[in-house]
């Protein structure tokens, strides 16, 4: 029997991994969050979508333009830990695919988090529809996808289900959330590795 992911990262959070994970996760996240800086000039507001220990919220604040930021995660470990180390941050304990936030927001940022739904076409939906304001971005990273063959052991490795899709199949599935000018990039690729695949979507106005 396959284990739960959520299990899975509240072993992590017991153990200290999470902090590895993070530290691991550093580098492509930085020039995610440089991609999303440049893109506002006025105040933002931003969820993380699958927080940890809440690394991401905490780096993105440090902003000046980052008005708002949200942490959530499925992990009730990884939440008491985000908690711990900020106790004045946002953070929330949920499944994903059933949480909103009380007011939507201009980004949604995520990491290594979508393919561990059997369906990622459901959680995008329902992040666009239910997340984001109009003219709002949702931009994810992820290592496991066709064209890193170092992450196709992972699902064996860990136990658990994840979902392994192409990058054409991941800019579909954002297009048919409703995400208009779906791109995708790489960054963090160094020798050898082919580095973190990121795809990004805006959602159009609604008149």
């Amino acid at each position: 029997m396959k284990l739960n992911a959520i299990d899975i990262f509240s072993n992590w959070a017991k153990s200290g991994k999470d902090e590895r994970m993070a530290s691991a996760h550093k580098d492509s996240v930085k020039e995610i969050l440089s991609f999303v800086l440049k893109s506002y000039t006025k105040p933002f507001s931003l969820i993380d979508a699958g927080c940890g220990n809440g690394w991401v919220i905490r780096d993105v604040l440090s902003n000046s333009l980052c008005s708002k930021a949200i942490g959530i995660d499925g992990s009730f470990e990884m939440i008491k830990k985000a908690k711990s180390i900020d106790p004045n941050g946002e953070y929330y304990c949920s499944d994903l695919i059933d949480w909103r936030p009380k007011f939507k927001v201009d980004v949604v940022h995520s990491m290594e988090v979508f393919y561990y739904f059997k369906n990622p076409l459901d959680i995008v939906k329902h992040i666009v529809k239910n997340w984001i304001k109009p003219k709002g971005l949702l931009i994810m990273g992820i290592d496991h996808y066709v064209g890193n063959p170092n992450s196709y052991s992972w699902p064996k490795d860990l136990n658990v289900h994840m979902t392994l899709l192409s990058t054409m199949d991941w800019v579909k599935i954002f297009a048919e959330s409703g995400l208009s000018n779906c791109r995708s990039w790489k960054v963090n690729q160094k020798e050898n590795k082919p580095g973190t695949l990121v795809i990004a979507g805006k959602l159009v106005e609604v008149n």
